[in-house]
């Protein structure tokens, strides 16, 4: 028999209030991962994760659902420094105080997570290095004239494409948000459309001819926008599956210095190397802390899939599948959670 749909929310709403309640460990290595949901109506989430340290699988991979703790999950209808402070504070009844707190230092989390490390020395705070690495591009893409020329043109090409024997030749899109975080397909687009044009006219290379033609006069360009995305990735990369040590910006330069010529910038590679450094500073010897939050953004994704239409009246009570999407879930997990954990106590938790 198949269960019902409703069946399915119920579960997973079960379990993700069982995985807040559940009594953790309280310990000086926890790392919380910090964020807020995207606002939907009148309401957002302050959502906060945890892992130890001691759990981390650096240098192996980076953070998976499965290595991660749901800490808190606080809807909320305004966020400030010092609601944050709280929430942190709060959460150091599950955990102890935290040996590191992460997030995308949006204003209000990173003013209160100021003012918790303020009172709690124990902890450093840490910035986002996918969110940093953004910042970095945004600051030199949008201070290229050439790349707004650009990026206008090829929308003006898309718009005249889209209905013709051409539109498989349309670029990529951007994202409206995070956009220079997804600038990578876009840029192995233009180069490989500027190989297609450097064969001989025949064929499908005629028609790029004829519509793109004009990429040639954005050659070089594109090869420093190139350049600059890859350095960035690669960085990125480097920080998510290896993490924060004494070692990183030594560890960051040697795999840097692996990305082809064509692909690193040197400038922006110094640059990134000093944020890393300055983020690494506090670790200390034989220790590995956390410099990314992607675990927790791919989290907020899986849980909008998990809404879908629902999410237009909303934040529904499916905000606490978060839970249930984190961690190692054997049979005799389940059952426990099922059984501490009824209908009622979902229905109540929702109406508070």
């Amino acid at each position: 028999m198949i269960p019902a749909a409703s069946s399915v929310r119920w579960w997973l709403q079960r379990l993700g209030l069982y995985a807040l309640r559940e009594p953790l460990p309280k310990a000086g290595d926890w790392v919380l991962l910090i964020d807020h949901s995207v606002q939907i109506g009148t309401v957002k989430a302050c959502v906060i994760l945890g892992v130890r340290l001691c759990d981390v699988p650096y240098p192996r991979r980076a953070l998976r659902f499965e290595d991660m703790h749901v800490i808190a999950v606080i809807p909320v209808e305004q966020s400030t420094g010092e609601i944050v402070d709280a929430q942190l504070e709060q959460a150091t009844r599950r955990i102890g105080i935290p040996r590191q707190i992460v997030s995308d230092a949006g204003s209000d989390v990173k003013k209160g997570a100021a003012l918790f490390a303020g009172r709690h020395p124990e902890t450093t705070v840490t910035y986002d290095a996918a969110h940093h690495g953004a910042i970095v591009l945004k600051r030199r893409f949008e201070g290229d004239p050439q790349w707004s020329e650009y990026i206008g043109r090829l929308g003006q090409v898309k718009s005249r494409i889209r209905q013709t024997i051409d539109a498989f030749l349309a670029s990529p899109g951007l994202r409206p948000k995070a956009r220079y975080m997804n600038l990578e397909s876009l840029l192995k687009w233009s180069r490989r459309i500027l190989e297609l044009l450097d064969r001989d006219a025949s064929g499908s290379s005629s028609r790029a001819e004829l519509r793109y033609g004009w990429l040639r006069d954005y050659r070089v360009s594109i090869e420093k926008w190139s350049r600059w995305e890859a350095t960035v990735r690669a960085s990125v990369s480097y920080v998510r599956t290896r993490g924060l040590s004494v070692d990183s910006e030594s560890g960051l330069r040697e795999h840097l210095s692996e990305v082809p010529p064509e692909l690193h910038d040197e400038t922006l590679a110094t640059e990134l190397g000093t944020f890393v450094r300055e983020s690494s500073a506090a670790a200390g010897p034989g220790e590995c802390l956390v410099g990314s939050t992607e675990v927790l953004e791919s989290l907020f994704g899986k849980w909008k899939t998990l809404e879908r239409q629902e999410s237009q009246s909303g934040i529904t009570g499916l905000i606490l599948s978060l839970g249930a999407l984190l961690g190692n879930w054997p049979l005799s997990r389940i059952q426990t959670a099922l059984e501490a954990t009824p209908v009622k106590h979902v229905v109540s938790w929702c109406q508070a």
